[in-house]
Order: C-alpha cells, then structure tokens, then sequence
C-alpha cells in the first residue's frame, strides 16, 4: 500500500511453512539511490534506518524480527499474507498467526495489538470509521479504528467456514467470501 510517499509491505513465507518471524516495513519510494547498485536495501541486515550505513537506504522504520527471551513469544511480528491498510496515519496489518497489529504510519510506534484466537490470509480493510478483519474460524471482526484498541463486535458464519478475502462495503452493505463452502456474505443492517 502507498500512503504519502511510502510503501508499506509486510512479508512471510507460505502457509505450508507454519508460522514464523516475519517483517513490516515502511520504505521511501521518493528515495533515489545513489549506491552503485542503485539498491534502497538496508545494508547487512541493519534495520535501523538511523545507523550510518543506511544512509542511501529508503528505510524509514522496520517493525518485526526475533524478540529477546523475556517476549511473550519469539518474534515481535509474524509471517503475514496479508496487505498492510493505512488510514488516517495508522497502519494496520495482520501476520498469518491472527494477530492485527496497529501502527504509527510515520514512526512505527506500536499502539495495539488484538489476537484474533484464528490464523488469517484476509487484509484488513478500513471503511466508515471501522477496520474490519477476517479469519479461518469464519469471524469478520469489527474494530473501531483509532490508536485505542476497540473491538465493537463480530459477524460470526457458519462453523469452520474460512474468510481469506478481503471485505468490501458498497452501498452500506459488507461483501466477503467463504471457503468450505464457497459463498458469498452480503451483511446489512435491516
């Protein structure tokens, strides 16, 4: 997604692998590299955009990577086959374990994140003041956009009905697919 200037992408491997570190990444697209290889890569594995060698990089912040021991878990952020939705100077994004993450667009700056108890392939999509999320236990949950985290509910499908795509609004009415068995949601309220 391109949001003022920048890219943000967030990266993983194929759900066949599993679950795993993963990276988010917030990169200048108006950055003209003056390295002879003409690469905006940071240099050696250094994600900090501040560090001398960067300096020709079109790094503007990183989140992601392996977490020290006492983390609740071993990465910060996980594989993710999702793309990043940015509104309003926060990102969200979602890694394949079924976490949704929300970020500061400019800085990185974590603000929340919500576990949807579900793995996920679904983007979130933001419309009308809500960011919504889908999951592979059927659920299209409903945050309250902001840099406070709130849930404001949850349209549950049939059992063990998969959401991947991603949810689209028109007309006041939320569209989305679900696999096993393949159908089509059209949610409104009456």
């Amino acid at each position: 997604v391109i949001y003022k200037n920048k890219l943000y992408i967030a990266n993983g491997q194929d759900p066949e692998h599993g679950k795993g570190v993963g990276h988010l990444w917030c990169i200048d697209i108006t950055k003209v590299p003056t390295n002879k290889d003409k690469d905006l890569s940071p240099v050696k594995d250094n994600f900090d955009p501040k560090a001398p060698e960067n300096k020709d990089s079109g790094l503007v912040w990183h989140y992601g990577g392996n977490a020290p021991a006492d983390f609740d878990r071993e990465f910060y952020f996980g594989r993710s086959m999702s793309s990043c939705c940015v509104h309003d100077g926060l990102v969200y994004e979602a890694e394949f374990a079924g976490i949704l993450h929300c970020l500061d667009a400019e800085t990185g700056q974590v603000y929340w994140e919500h576990d949807l108890r579900a793995e996920t392939w679904s983007s979130p999509f933001y419309v009308d003041g809500k960011i919504y999320m889908g999951d592979d236990h059927g659920n299209m949950s409903i945050f309250q956009a902001g840099k406070e985290e709130k849930m404001l509910g949850v349209v549950k499908t049939a059992r063990n009905c998969t959401v991947r795509s991603t949810p689209v609004v028109c007309n006041g009415t939320l569209y989305f697919t679900t696999e096993n068995p393949c159908k089509l949601w059209a949610v409104a309220t009456k």
